[in-house]
């Protein structure tokens, strides 16, 4: 009987333990809390709690206009890190967000400066929680059309590589002073960059995100601290419901979610995509039925399926360049990348189709209705662009990620 007990008493603390969400500080300004009913931690939470996740507990620092030598610095902004939770809980994460321009040498900010500052609040968050994990909330470009064009950049690509290039460095401070793993990006930057800084997706003021755009910054964030995809969860939008209420009243509803959640995951670290490519300003979307093209990378077809797959040049970059569609079949399951010695190809070049080469000046796209079907098996799908990886420094070719079309 005592054994008994014990078991169940074990049992239920287990889920206890399971139960209890992260622990999230949130360091920055409005483009964090920018609101529309909602800013980004509040919607961080509710796709966690959407996936299935125990709710997060979610603290959030936040000064508008503010930059990170501040949120280091000022006593106040310090001491919500031992006044955010109660006692004897400690952080899971902080996302560290600086100003919009402070990750730049311009308007009287410094990249060291910011670098300095997003390690001093990773030291005094550790000083508190040993085991706390940073999170570097890379910023994005300003729309086309804002007044930061042409000075100090030309054109909003060189204002995003800017930015992404001083995130990257402060990741790899903090990497280096703390060990590896202790920070990663969350490149929200990098997903409104496949946007194409389309000021549709902003606030009028051409800065600020609209309220799609702070769902996908949320999205970048939660694949991030997460380790999960945003294309596996299934959203509920029926009336009445958590999403529903938060997200249609800004016109945001099943469609518009599934192009941002392929955005992001296509946005994310390799190791949580499912078939990575270079990650480069190219992207591959497919679409099954009556469905609109998005990025995820898993779709659904059996015979007389409507299928579309579309290969872009994003932002300009490989506008020159000859594309290809590769395509290989496998045993779902069993895919067969990465490819021996280019880790960016999912595909088996022994066996694989290629498509006409065709100039990526415009989108390459197929169009077909699927004459068969095999289930049990998979088509896997790769976009290719005759021109250097930045990314991965390929010197030949770039490629996107891979798409897996299952037979069912």
């Amino acid at each position: 009987m005592h054994l008994v007990v014990r078991a169940l008493l074990s049992l239920v603390m287990a889920t206890a333990v399971t139960a209890q969400g992260k622990n999230l500080l949130f360091y920055g300004n409005s483009y964090t809390y920018f609101s529309w009913g909602y800013g980004v931690p509040e919607l961080v939470g509710l796709i966690a709690a959407e996936a299935g996740h125990a709710p997060p507990t979610i603290v959030q620092a936040l000064i508008g206009g503010s930059n990170l030598q501040i949120h280091a610095n000022d006593p106040a902004q310090v001491a919500v890190i031992s006044n955010g939770l109660p006692a004897g809980q400690t952080w899971d994460h902080v996302v560290i967000q600086e100003n919009s321009v402070g990750a730049t040498p311009y308007f009287g900010f410094s990249p060291a400066v910011f670098r300095s500052s997003a390690l001093t609040i990773m030291g005094n968050v550790r000083n508190h929680s040993p085991a706390a994990n940073a999170v570097m909330y890379q910023t994005w470009a300003r729309a086309w059309g804002h007044m930061y064009y042409p000075a100090p950049w030309p054109v909003p690509i060189d204002m995003h590589n800017m930015v992404r290039g001083n995130y990257d460095l402060a990741v790899q401070d903090i990497n280096m002073t703390y060990g590896a793993g202790s920070a990663a990006k969350a490149a929200v930057g990098d997903a409104v960059a496949l946007l194409e800084w389309n000021p549709s997706w902003y606030d009028p003021d051409l800065s600020h995100p609209g309220p799609a755009m702070t769902l996908l910054a949320a999205m970048c964030i939660y694949t991030t601290i997460y380790g999960q995809t945003t294309c596996e969860i299934d959203p509920d939008f029926t009336p009445g419901s958590p999403l529903e209420t938060s997200l249609t009243p800004h016109a945001i509803d099943r469609t518009i979610w599934n192009h941002l959640v392929g955005l992001a995951d296509r946005s994310a670290v390799p190791a949580v995509r499912r078939y990575p490519g270079s990650g480069d300003h190219l992207l591959l979307e497919t679409a099954t039925g009556p469905n609109p093209l998005t990025a995820c990378p898993t779709k659904r077809m059996t015979t007389g399926t409507p299928m579309q797959i579309q290969l872009r040049s994003m932002n300009g970059v490989y506008d020159g360049a000859l594309g290809w569609l590769l395509v290989d079949f496998f045993a779902t399951g069993s895919p067969p990348g990465p490819f021996p010695g280019l880790p960016e190809l999912q595909v088996d070049l022994g066996r694989v189709i290629l498509s006409p080469a065709a100039s990526l000046s415009s989108p390459l796209s197929v169009a077909f209705q699927m004459p068969f079907s095999l289930p049990g098996g998979s088509f896997l799908v790769q976009g290719i662009a005759w021109q250097p990886s930045a990314e991965s420094g390929n010197p030949l070719f770039t490629a996107t990620d891979a798409h897996e079309l299952v037979f069912f």
